[in-house]
């Protein structure tokens, strides 16, 4: 089974291969802090628990993707930030491999 940050590479390499034009679109969300003091810094600094690990800036509007494993279940904050979002407009998809990033893509790119 692939993790979560195989999976976000191989989404990143066919992103920027496929749409050259849109690199820098699909952003990263840097969520992961190491160690305590760093965490509070970030947080302070506006890093939000459970955020969606990217994000995608398209025509004027925004797609969250969270990345998951074959198995992987998001955590409570994951699905309260997700709720916090759709609540206000945007799409949210959860994606478990670069096949069904490639179907997320065909449907918003056209």
């Amino acid at each position: 089974m692939k993790s979560e940050a195989r999976i976000q590479q191989e989404i990143v390499m066919f992103f920027n291969n496929e749409y050259p034009e849109l690199r820098g679109c699909l952003c990263y969300n840097n969520n992961n802090s190491v160690g305590g003091l760093r965490g509070k810094l970030n947080k302070f600094l506006g890093v939000v628990k459970g955020r969606s690990d990217m994000v995608l800036y398209y025509k004027s509007f925004s797609v969250m993707i969270e990345l998951k494993t074959e198995k992987g279940r998001q955590s409570d904050s994951q699905r309260a930030w997700q709720y916090l979002m759709t609540n206000q407009g945007f799409e949210y998809y959860i994606i478990r491999s670069l096949e069904e990033f490639k179907e997320l893509i065909v449907n918003i790119i056209v």
